[in-house]
């Protein structure tokens, strides 16, 4: 049969007993498995199957109570009528019957398990809330099935299974402006249980970090923080303004995310103006690129130097159920009614300069929505781009598409350069590293192949040993896209403001 080993690791320190977790190649079948020393014979200890036309993903490895009788989770669990949303599963192990438990529940998304404080018998984790998925909070929930000790934490008084958000209503000062976080907390063993831990604010304010006690989540020690230095050089730049906002999709794929960079000489009583648009996207599942994180990044330039409304686009949506094909049609398409959405919402921005880039598979979609036929974006920068599905990452390829021999019609439908002839002149700069491992660089030689043959004009830019990130020439990449973007949208370098 045909398998992954998608993780593998001890279950306690005292190295007899290893966990492995497996996934079947149509990804719909995840099974995790316990091998015992001294013969190493695995048993099967969990399985968890996808819906139909979905995959199945055991995020990170199994985290193990201390005597290795049950270990946690993430899976997707169907909330009542609302959804399905990542959860934490406890299982149970024992010779009479395994137990499955959902400890987490809620309108969020768990994306990380941070640690299993196991004499407190406290989880805490990492959750995204379903209404603010720019957000992320640091949350505890206790482990309905075994009592911790008695203490005057807060877990003591809520009730056993209510989880509770240790950073959704700080009212500390030192986490002003603070939406989005992260913690750090000891590995095990706890002999003791989980008496410090780190938490971090990481935006949209400037970052700041403390000790924290586990008794009523009390500041212990001040790590360090940004703010004293940075605030007074911040407010010395013309910065962008930040919205975040989001639009319903069709087909019951949920909702799209769209985070618009305002250039600081945009005002709200500006009706009359006509603002370029740079669209930034990413779009692969699982991979979210609009979050209150703090960052200061080249569309902050772009915005700041050129009075661009920079846009970043975001149209998966983890809690909602995603449909085999959407990668050459309907996604595409929710990209295209997005950015219908803004041009009708925002009537500042000018419908006759946008563009769009990615890189990646950024590029992928960046190439597919040049060439979709509506021309709504002038042009667009595609970095790295995958263009042809047969010769990219088979596992990621096949959990979308299914395997080429079962489900050809799909790879050619998801194929970029079968619809590059739609192309316009002049729209597409296409850029490549030569020594590319993770998009080999025949990806972009056949869409140039295919756009030469059809007597489409474009740029075309590769850089000898590099990368998929380009780090090497990083500098000569965004002056190469600062050009082609000044002539595409005619912008005007704002030299008044620093950036």
């Amino acid at each position: 049969k045909e398998y992954y080993l998608t993780s593998a690791g001890w279950v306690n320190g005292d190295n007899k007993e290893v966990v492995a977790v497996w996934m079947n190649r149509a990804q719909n079948l995840s099974v995790i498995s316990t091998c015992e020393a001294p013969d190493w014979q695995c048993i099967e200890s969990h399985a968890e199957r996808a819906v139909e036309n979905g995959w199945v993903s055991i995020k990170g490895h199994p985290l193990f109570s201390r005597d290795g009788s049950s270990f946690l989770i993430t899976s997707r669990i169907q909330e009542g009528d609302i959804g399905k949303f990542t959860q934490i599963k406890q299982i149970t192990l024992s010779e009479e019957q395994r137990r499955i438990s959902v400890i987490s529940h809620g309108k969020y998304q768990v994306t990380d398990i941070l640690a299993w404080d196991y004499v407190n018998n406290i989880v805490y984790y990492l959750g995204i809330d379903e209404e603010k998925p720019g957000q992320r909070h640091v949350y505890t929930v206790r482990n309905p099935r075994k009592g911790g000790r008695s203490s005057t934490s807060p877990l003591s008084t809520s009730k056993a299974t209510t989880p509770l958000c240790l950073t959704c209503h700080h009212h500390a000062a030192r986490y002003e402006n603070c939406t989005y976080f992260t913690a750090y907390l000891p590995p095990p063993p706890y002999t003791k249980g989980v008496l410090r831990y780190v938490i971090e604010c990481q935006g949209p304010g400037l970052p700041t970090a403390a000790v924290h006690s586990w008794q009523n989540h009390t500041l212990v020690v001040p790590l360090f923080s940004s703010r004293p230095i940075l605030t007074e050089k911040l407010s010395t730049l013309a910065l962008p303004k930040q919205q975040t906002i989001h639009v319903q999709l069709p087909h019951g794929m949920g909702k799209a995310t769209a985070q618009l960079l305002m250039p600081p000489s945009w005002r709200e009583e500006l009706r009359d103006a006509a603002f370029p648009v740079l669209i930034e996207v990413n779009g692969k599942p699982g991979h979210p690129q609009v979050t209150e994180k703090f960052s200061i990044h080249w569309g902050t330039y772009m915005s700041s130097q050129f009075d661009v409304v920079y846009v970043k686009l975001d149209v998966f949506d983890e809690g909602s159920k995603f449909v085999n094909t959407r990668l050459g049609g309907l996604q595409i398409q929710d990209y295209i009614i997005v950015l219908r959405y803004l041009l009708e919402r925002y009537k500042y921005l000018d419908k006759t300069r946008i563009a769009v880039w990615g890189r990646g598979f950024g590029g992928y979609v960046t190439a597919m929505i040049l060439s979709s036929q509506h021309h709504i974006v002038k042009c667009g920068i595609a970095i790295s781009p995958i263009t042809d599905w047969l010769y990219y990452n088979s596992a990621f390829t096949e959990r979308i598409l299914g395997l080429p021999s079962e489900n050809y019609k799909e790879y050619v439908e998801a194929d970029a350069v079968q619809r590059s002839k739609h192309i316009e002149n002049d729209a597409l700069f296409l850029i490549h590293g030569l020594a590319d491992i993770s998009v080999p660089y025949v990806h972009s030689v056949t869409l140039a192949k295919a756009l030469t043959h059809q007597g489409i004009l474009f740029r075309y830019q590769s850089y000898g040993d590099e990368g998929h990130d380009l780090n090497g020439v990083l500098d000569h990449v965004y002056m190469s896209m600062e050009n082609y973007l000044s002539s595409c949208l005619s912008l005007d370098k704002n030299e008044q403001v620093g950036l």
